[in-house]
């Protein structure tokens, strides 16, 4: 298109000036990076040669490249000279190119390379001036953050065309003001609303890039979750939050050192405690995940669904008033796949411990209340509870149970189990009473449950 513009072809008066316009309207973005190990040696064949000697394909290299070392500080300064004294579109394009490739912020020469960067972008009617003067790009305390504010208002449609019209290219993670914008993305999301985060989060989402963002880990986690810490994202938000939390860094249950790096990172900027918080909504999420993908399961495989549905009702009570702080589900071998594929069904990526020995059909959810390890069956087995300081209590997030062990009817004096016949007032009040006897947390129905009395063993 510019070699047919400029060229001597019969065309109306008005031609040229509209072909500009548009060309104008269809600047560059910021492109790629070269390789270093190929731009090296270039820099330094050309640091011997002067950048007043280059060719001005060579020059135009020399603006791109030059900061990608501090080695080449001085060739790039006094390319910068060059490319002001003499105005050159290419050149200037190249200019704006280094500056936001590399986006050198922690080395000195960042202020002369933005001030030339900001000269460059307003010697031409071309889209750079407008986006200069719309987004302070040539600012960089500045313009990271404002760009990054109309990040987190668009929606994800409007997302591509943003990234347009800033120039910054199709990938953000391709260029050092790029990452520079995601970081600032994810700072501003975590600060929002849980109404307004949706959007914002979903951004994200369609942002990161595995290779290049997977330093900036802590921060898409803050962003991600942070926003949830009182209340919860719909269903399918969660998963979609879930699947790159569990691809990038795991699962907390089961990689604890991945997210205890993740919790230390983040609290250099937020404070341990923060952290903790934020990266608890996650273990959140599982735990809740875990108990309800278990229960709905159960209830499709078992042949006592009335029977089922009582014990759901119960457990699901505590959960649902976020006082299960773990769950764990261990599952029959013979149940096991049957299970399983349920719970995929749902979307939901199920992570359950494989009982050995005992009816290979019979499953248990290893809960957590308080300080209490409990383990409720699938079956008419009686309900197991320890407290989670006795060393004979099952393990959470373990791969495999000894089915004797997890059905013991003996143990310790903190060890208890019982069944769930419904005597007056039911085995609900006794469960509840049991539980709130050991932990001082009552049901959110039942309450402190039934008293101990003389007729009663626990």
């Amino acid at each position: 298109m510019e070699a047919l513009g400029s060229s001597g072809l019969a065309k109306p008066p008005t031609t040229q000036p509209v072909m500009q316009r548009q060309l104008a309207k269809l600047d560059a973005s910021v492109g790629e990076a070269e390789p270093v190990i190929e731009l090296k040696p270039f820099l330094r064949e050309a640091t011997n040669r002067g950048a007043g000697g280059l060719p001005r394909f060579q020059l135009n290299r020399v603006l791109r490249g030059a900061w990608c070392d501090s080695e080449f500080d001085d060739l790039g300064v006094a390319a910068l000279e060059r490319a002001d004294s003499e105005h050159r579109r290419s050149s200037d394009q190249a200019m704006i190119d280094g500056y936001l490739t590399y986006f050198p912020t922690e080395r000195p020469i960042m202020p002369q390379l933005a001030e030339a960067a900001s000269r460059a972008a307003g010697r031409h009617e071309w889209a750079w001036r407008e986006r200069s003067s719309r987004w302070d790009l040539f600012l960089p305390q500045a313009g990271p953050a404002k760009v990054a504010r109309d990040f987190v208002s668009r929606n994800a449609d409007q997302i591509s065309l943003l990234m347009r019209e800033t120039g910054l290219g199709a990938n953000l993670a391709a260029s050092g003001f790029g990452q520079a914008v995601f970081y600032e993305t994810c700072i501003a999301t975590a600060e929002l609303q849980p109404d307004k985060a949706v959007s914002a989060q979903r951004n994200i989402l369609r942002m990161f890039d595995t290779e290049a963002q997977a330093g900036q880990l802590e921060l898409v986690v803050r962003a991600l979750l942070e926003p949830w810490i009182k209340t919860k994202p719909e269903p399918e938000h969660r998963k979609a939050i879930s699947e790159l939390l569990l691809d990038q860094i795991g699962d907390p249950r089961l990689q604890r050192t991945r997210w205890d790096r993740i919790v230390r990172s983040l609290a250099e900027s937020i404070g341990e405690e923060k952290a903790r918080e934020v990266t608890q909504v996650f273990k959140r999420w599982l735990t809740e995940v875990a108990m309800r993908e278990f229960f709905r399961a159960i209830a499709k495989t078992t042949d006592r669904p009335d029977q089922w549905a009582q014990r759901e009702k119960f457990w699901m009570a505590y959960l649902d008033e976020g006082l299960v702080t773990d769950a764990w589900p261990a599952l029959g071998i013979r149940a096991r796949n049957r299970i399983e594929d349920l719970i995929r069904q749902s979307g939901e990526r199920p992570e359950y411990g494989i009982i050995r020995g005992g009816p290979s059909s019979s499953s248990s959810i290893i809960m957590q209340i308080g300080d209490l390890r409990i383990s409720e069956w699938s079956d008419n087995g009686s309900c197991r509870f320890w407290s989670d300081s006795d060393p004979g209590a099952p393990k959470l997030y373990a791969k495999t149970y000894e089915g004797g062990k997890l059905r013991t009817t003996a143990g310790r004096a903190d060890f208890e189990y019982e069944s769930h016949v419904p005597a007056s007032p039911g085995w609900e009040g006794k469960f509840a009473g049991i539980i709130h006897r050991r932990t001082s947390i009552a049901h959110p129905h039942f309450g402190r449950g039934r008293g101990r009395n003389w007729n009663d063993r626990w």
